[in-house]
């Protein structure tokens, strides 16, 4: 179980590097209060709350 717990912790680590980048290049772009940046920023939380559960 604990192998599990490592691989899926870093898929999520990965996952939340790549949001992370799309959303900073996005709000850059469209600007930080644009509807593209909210919803990744949105994803963003999904990604790190699930991150905060595989951690406990």
């Amino acid at each position: 179980m604990d192998g599990y717990k490592t691989v899926v912790k870093q898929i999520l680590v990965t996952e939340i590097e790549i949001m992370r980048e799309r959303m900073i290049v996005t709000g850059l772009e469209e600007g930080f209060h644009s509807n593209n940046t909210i919803k990744m920023s949105e994803i963003m939380d999904q990604l790190l709350n699930e991150l905060q559960k595989v951690d406990k």
